[in-house]
């Protein structure tokens, strides 16, 4: 339980300060632990920071995976893929805010290059999910890796564009929009 309330509070605080005026001593004055038991579970703010980022990702990639053991077609996989994504930013403001200001920000080097393969790893489990499709011939003979890779350079740059700005766009509208331009342009229509 305190791992997971450090956890949370750290989201927050992050989120609040940035990574470099955020201290461990306020996260665990507010997650309501020792500093020992805080210090136990990380060893330093890095590790922590790390850890967030990395649980956000695994959680997209945890959905998509049981999504992906399901009878779902290519076309209903992508539209989850969509929504999972959203969800991890529009449902978590505060880690979306991490994601989006605070990993261009001067964050360690260390914590940086393992969150960038988090994120290689990310695109090329997506690309995996293309490739498949391609393979049965509902897809367009497309580089996958580099469709994954602008699939999900697009749906954050809209879960970032969504969370500061105050259009009147719904959510649904955004997931309408992002799976009508992925499907468009990468599935075969018939008679192709």
């Amino acid at each position: 339980m305190s791992k997971e309330k450090i956890i949370q509070t750290a989201v927050e605080v992050f989120s609040e300060n940035g990574y470099h005026r955020a201290s461990m001593d306020e996260i665990a004055l507010r997650a309501n632990v020792a500093k020992g038991t805080l210090y136990y579970h990380f060893p330093g703010k890095a590790q922590l920071f790390k850890t967030l980022v990395k649980d956000g990702f695994q959680e997209i990639i945890n959905k998509v995976q049981a999504d992906l053991k399901s009878t779902f077609t290519l076309e209903e996989q992508i539209k989850r893929i969509i929504t999972h994504n959203l969800d991890l930013f529009l449902e978590s403001s505060s880690l979306a805010h991490i994601v989006f200001n605070e990993l261009s920000n001067g964050i360690d080097q260390e914590v940086l290059e393992e969150l960038k393969k988090l994120r290689i790893d990310y695109i090329h489990f997506l690309a995996n999910v293309l490739e498949e499709g391609k393979q049965e011939g509902v897809l367009r003979d497309v580089n996958c890796n580099l469709a994954a890779a602008g699939i999900v350079g697009m749906l954050d740059s809209a879960s970032n564009y969504f969370l500061n700005n105050n259009e009147e766009l719904t959510r649904d509208h955004i997931e309408q929009f992002f799976y009508t331009i992925i499907t468009s342009g990468l599935f075969l229509t018939s008679g192709e």
